[in-house]
């Protein structure tokens, strides 16, 4: 493994602009929001994005390339434990040492927010607090303008919206009334995200419309795509689903028409394929006006107030939606934001069908789950080995020319409540504080060549030789390897 040392007081420095080892080619400095001066775009005043070179980048409001290396969770309401242990319970002591941490690793803002909804159900990070510590550092940051609920946010009782209900426009648009003015006219602020809570389980949201009482909006606009799609020849309908309904009106009543749990994974061509084309197709058109929809309603209640600032969109799961919907929802966002690289679905497919450039939103390098016992998802061997596959994960993003800029699903210190009840160890720091050297080790030398990489993009041959390079750490590492 290439070594790149950047001393962790450098990236310390950056707040004041002062020169680092950040250039393409030689040393270079940061602006004050992190963006490198040897790579200039428009100064516009704000975040932005271009294309400069064949390259994407974000452009900081100072006008400089801004590749964004970021933390999903770096401050989590989870972290009540960690902070117990290490400082005594002390919240305001924890969360200063974070964000200094997260800094000293080369992280170099928050596309998450100061903290995204479903790691605070407790309440236990204070977004003002984390804010101000922002300013003082201009760290850059998103601003969540929450669509829909993470489903670890659901309370008992509580079930999914109606979206097309006139009262759901309405909670949106309050929700960008009551954000939107207090940024609008802020440099610091990368834009809107939507939050993570959007079609990642798509047969639930197609369901949970067409099981909704009589005369619901949801229900009646649904019914209504079918019942035109099939020209209202309840026959043709019937051969397709096997049902046996007299008329088609019947969609809106008395009839809940379900589709499969297999739909949900229908974009991987190995799940696709067993799929009826005819139920696919409108299951398909059924998502895509849905995301349209919740696309439009977020991307005109945020321009009512803000023109100034990017619009990142709900971060996604890459397999949620197929290309068609990803286009259909392009004109109401400024970047697409797929979850995680695949190795069956291409994010690169998507930029291309689109014409936008991705944000990788939620992207994961793998968790270690002692005595290999809980969930085991992503699973690797050790935190050594989560330390390889970042690395070859970041390498491979600094140099795919589509990319702005990762988040990763990962938190500083190991987390209490439901993700210590999975037995997960997300963090780079144990519960009682102790460092992953090897780890921090890799992230903090690998963030810090940030433009030395990102400025240099891959070929699409090697780009491709990385991304299989990737793929080939996590089959060597993970924990359910020889199972």
């Amino acid at each position: 493994m290439q070594s790149f040392r950047f001393p962790a007081i450098c990236v310390l420095l950056i707040g004041i602009g002062l020169p680092l080892f950040a250039g393409t080619a030689s040393t270079a400095e940061l602006d004050k929001y992190g963006g490198t001066t040897a790579i200039k775009g428009d100064a516009t005043g704000f975040f932005h994005v271009e294309e400069i070179d064949g390259r994407s980048w974000f452009i900081t409001p100072e006008g400089n390339a801004f590749f964004a290396v970021a933390l999903s969770h770096m401050l989590s309401g989870e972290s009540d434990v960690a902070c117990q242990n290490v400082y005594g319970g002390n919240a305001d002591k924890w969360l200063k040492d974070s964000f200094e941490k997260a800094r000293a690793m080369g992280f170099n803002c928050a596309l998450g927010s100061a903290t995204s909804p479903e790691r605070n159900l407790n309440g236990f990070v204070d977004v003002p607090k984390a804010e101000k510590l922002f300013r003082e550092a201009n760290f850059p940051f998103a601003v969540g303008v929450i669509l829909l609920k993470h489903p670890w946010e659901f309370v008992d009782g509580e079930t999914l919206p109606d979206i097309f209900h006139p009262d759901y426009e309405q909670l949106i648009r309050s929700r960008a009334a009551q954000v939107c003015p207090r940024y609008k006219d802020d440099p610091l602020c990368m834009g809107y995200y939507y939050g993570f809570g959007a079609f990642n389980q798509s047969d639930q949201w197609v369901n949970h419309h067409l099981s909704l009482p009589q005369g619901s909006p949801g229900r009646e606009v649904l019914s209504d795509l079918l019942i035109k799609r099939y020209a209202a020849d309840v026959k043709k309908f019937n051969a397709a689903y096997g049902t046996s309904l007299k008329d088609m009106s019947e969609l809106k009543s008395s009839f809940d028409l379900v589709y499969e749990k297999e739909y949900e994974r229908r974009n991987y061509p190995r799940v696709g394929e067993t799929l009826d084309k005819q139920k696919l197709a409108d299951f398909e058109a059924i998502v895509s006006h849905m995301c349209v929809t919740l696309y439009r309603i977020g991307h005109e209640s945020i321009r009512r107030w803000d023109g100034n600032h990017l619009i990142l969109g709900s971060f996604i799961k890459e397999w949620a939606l197929s290309i068609d919907s990803w286009k259909k929802t392009a004109p109401y966002v400024d970047m697409i934001a797929p979850q995680h690289v695949n190795e069956f679905i291409s994010v690169n497919d998507i930029a291309d069908a689109t014409n936008l450039p991705i944000i990788m939103s939620d992207d994961y390098f793998g968790f270690h789950y002692p005595g290999k016992t809980g969930s085991l998802h992503a699973g690797l061997v050790s935190h050594e080995a989560r330390g390889e596959v970042y690395y070859a994960n970041l390498m491979r993003h600094f140099k795919d020319p589509q990319v702005l800029g990762v988040t990763y699903c990962a938190c500083m210190y190991d987390q209490g409540g439901n993700t210590l009840a999975k037995n997960n160890q997300n963090g780079f720091y144990s519960l009682d504080g102790k460092p992953r050297e090897k780890l921090i080790e890799v992230v903090t030398e690998l963030n810090g060549a940030v433009y030395k990489h990102a400025g240099d993009p891959a070929s699409p041959e090697e780009l491709e030789g990385l991304h299989t390079e990737l793929f080939g750490k996590w089959k060597e590492h993970s924990i359910r390897r020889g199972r």
